[in-house]
């Protein structure tokens, strides 16, 4: 007789599919744990899925259901904290939970085939070699004593340390495994271990001391804001925080930074001063199998420290004890596709949940963080001075352009302050916001503008490339040599970009050593990990460059910075374009006398008198923050208010129009205390080819919003228009 299979269980598996729902499979008779990956049939495709539940009914007829084709059963599970965190996210930023699951994990997870991590070795000393004697190794045999003496002292070596003790390594390694006096284990790869000795930290000031303090006395859930002055040492108290907090060779520290380029310098500071600490990175930079090893080895909890940028805030950490985020003002922890989280955020939700203190640090903290660190709700430590006993914060003056005649973008002041640097040999910054030759190609005959045909933009001159670009969609094309409206051959380039102003430069300053630093110069994967060596190593003058150097960067002997162009971003329609500039002109300010130098900063305005020049002049981040406050109440948006966005595109404007029209009426039928607007469109009406609008929900609370949008996203999703084009939620969005 033939013995009966055991019934199939129901598998509930989320899929990356743009649809909000699960789907039903049979297990297909293999042992699967809530949080594995499987690989199940879908349509005409093989997909990989996300075990989410157990059941055992379905609603779909048991004819129909299929049965998964694969299970990962030798990969632990999603743990039941990441994935509570994730379902949160999907359900506050409406987005399907599937697609939320499956874009945290690393590429290599999202495919249907085995994720199979390479392999390192950690080398120790056998029960023979430990009995040994270093006299009994050859004197000639140099490279095989210096092994054999640092497996002594440290006991085990990781393959990733070995090349600091000799290139040549690997046979003096095998010699010694020959003779029976090392033994090797296999090891995840990822880790980059140190045999050097941990660099000693500097003694802290009162500021510092009193901070350290403070988050050590705390315990459980403590949300703290870290706002420090630029250069005031705000790394040096996260270090010495984690080395206190991880003493106990136990847990994990999540640390995050905004972008990719900040990523290598603070994990190379970390590194030198807690090298007994496993520390790996996450982030898009790196290779798809290096991520995932290390996205391991955060799982595993054999990686103590993560750094990484805001997709790393869903890293299972299973020993989580603290969380630090970097530049929490910075606008890049804000995911602007798919599942728009804002890092920083979901960072606190999962610091609460976890019950782990968290520290937010800034010198110019969102003005959401301010209101809640002035309102009690998160601790306020405050370091006012510079961590460099004779470092001062740099003069900053504004040079009125209204007054001056410039050459070539630059004024009369600023060029002198250049070359008085250049005899003192010291380094200066010139920043500007814009990459590529010039903003806009002008025929001054008929004053045509070269315009994207794509986008509502203008194509910006690369003049050395002979190109004309859209720094939106990406449309490129060659430089026009007449005007397609009037024929006129006299066409100007209008305006300054990077490199533009590098050319100028050069033409002023022919002796001078002269850098651009934008996304153009530094598309190579090492280009500004290199560029920066040059300019602490003083091989370079003057660097040129946009928003990439305007923080995070520690150059002793830059003195000077110029800021180029700043005017646009005082009268834009977003009203937190302000608050964004005044951020980034403290930031880029804060690069000058970071060492014993004075520094000093030239912002050309046409608008000197400005409150925002004055507060920055004053290094008042306070007295700014309090005013914007204070306008954002009046007007009664965020942090006074809660927002959320409905954004559409299609190609014909249409579609656009009648989906948020019909949008517009459920929101308002469906809530009396969300005040929605009518639909409007955005300062970039077309962009990629698409025609733009959005519609704005404005609450008073969070929950009103939720309350909003947890029925009318299930009605819009069912519109009849919603196929025909493309519609998000951005919940607390950024930018309009």
């Amino acid at each position: 007789m033939i013995p009966t299979p055991p019934p199939m269980g129901i598998l509930q598996v989320a899929l990356d599919v743009p649809i909000d729902s699960l789907f039903d499979y049979l297990d297909g008779g293999f042992d699967v744990a809530v949080g594995q990956r499987v690989v199940v049939p879908f349509g005409r495709r093989r997909q990989i899925g996300i075990v989410v539940g157990k059941s055992a009914v379905s609603e779909v007829p048991s004819a129909k259901l299929k049965a998964i084709e694969t299970a990962f059963v030798d990969e632990p599970p999603l743990d039941p904290d990441t994935f509570a965190l994730l379902r949160f996210c999907a359900d506050y930023y409406q987005y399907p939970l599937g697609q939320a699951l499956l874009a945290s994990l690393p590429g290599r997870l999202r495919q249907t085939e085995p994720a199979v991590s390479r392999k390192q070795y950690a080398f120790r000393l056998s029960a023979v070699g430990l009995a040994a004697d270093i006299e009994q190794l050859p004197r000639r045999k140099l490279i095989q004593r210096k092994l054999y003496a640092a497996l002594l002292e440290h006991g085990v070596l990781h393959e990733s340390a070995l090349p600091e003790i000799s290139a040549s390594w690997r046979g003096a390694m095998q010699g010694l495994q020959e003779s029976g006096w090392v033994e090797a284990d296999e090891v995840l790869a990822g880790l980059s271990a140190s045999v050097s000795a941990a660099v000693p930290p500097p003694p802290l000031n009162e500021d510092q001391t009193a901070a350290l303090q403070r988050m050590q006395a705390s315990e459980g859930f403590k949300a703290w804001l870290l706002h420090g002055i630029t250069g005031s040492g705000k790394t040096e108290v996260y270090m010495q925080w984690l080395q206190q907090m991880l003493a106990d060779n136990d847990g994990q520290a999540l640390v995050l930074v905004p972008e990719i380029n900040l990523t290598p310098q603070l994990e190379a500071r970390f590194r030198s001063r807690l090298p007994h600490l496993p520390m790996v990175a996450l982030h898009s930079n790196l290779g798809e199998a290096e991520r995932l090893q290390n996205w391991r080895l955060a799982q595993s909890g054999i990686a103590r420290i993560v750094v990484g940028t805001r997709l790393s805030v869903f890293t299972p950490l299973p020993r989580l004890r603290l969380v630090i985020v970097d530049e929490e003002h910075d606008g890049s922890y804000k995911q602007q596709d798919s599942m728009r989280y804002h890092a920083r955020d979901v960072a606190m939700v999962r610091a609460q949940r976890a019950k782990v203190p968290i520290v937010l640090g800034s010198a110019t903290p969102s003005l959401e963080t301010w209101h809640n660190a002035q309102t009690g709700k998160y601790g306020l430590l405050t370091l006012q001075n510079r961590a460099v006993a004779k470092s001062q914060l740099p003069r900053i003056g504004c040079i009125d352009t209204n007054r001056v005649e410039l050459q070539d973008g630059l004024s009369p002041a600023l060029i002198e302050a250049l070359r008085q640097r250049l005899e003192r040999k010291e380094q200066s910054l010139l920043f500007i916001n814009r990459r590529g030759y010039s903003p806009v190609l002008l025929c001054n005959a008929c004053h045509w503008i070269a315009s994207c045909t794509r986008c509502s933009s203008r194509l910006v001159v690369h003049l050395r490339q002979s190109r004309l670009r859209c720094h939106h969609c990406g449309h490129e094309q060659k430089i026009v040599r007449q005007c397609p409206s009037c024929g006129n051959a006299d066409l100007h380039p209008t305006g300054h970009g990077t490199q533009r102003l590098e050319e100028t430069l050069a033409r002023l300053f022919p002796m001078a050593r002269i850098q651009r630093v934008d996304r153009d110069s530094t598309r190579r994967k090492e280009a500004l990990a290199d560029i920066l060596q040059a300019v602490h190593a003083d091989e370079i003058d003057i660097l040129v460059g946009t928003q990439m150097l305007a923080k995070g960067h520690d150059f002793p002997n830059l003195t000077l910075v110029g800021v180029v162009d700043t005017d646009s971003a005082l009268f834009s329609p977003d009203f937190r374009a302000a608050e964004r500039l005044f951020a980034q002109l403290m930031q880029v300010s804060g690069r000058a006398g970071r060492a014993d130098k004075p520094g000093e900063v030239l912002i050309q305005t046409t608008f000197p008198e400005h409150n925002l020049f004055n507060a920055l002049r004053k290094h008042d981040y306070v007295a700014y923050a309090d005013s914007q406050l204070q306008e954002r109440q009046l007007a009664q948006f965020p942090p006074y208010a809660f927002l959320a966005l409905l954004r559409a595109e299609a190609n014909q404007y249409s579609l656009v129009q009648d989906f948020l029209n019909d949008a517009l009426v459920l929101a308002r039928q469906l809530s009396e205390h969300v005040l929605t607007y009518d639909p409007v469109r955005p300062q970039m009406e077309k962009l990629k080819g698409m025609e733009r609008a959005y519609l704005l929900m404005q609450g008073e609370s969070r929950l009103q919003i939720q309350q909003l949008l947890r029925q009318l996203v299930p009605q819009l999703r069912a519109h009849p228009l919603a196929s025909k084009l493309r519609w998000t939620v951005d919940v607390d969005p950024l930018e309009f």
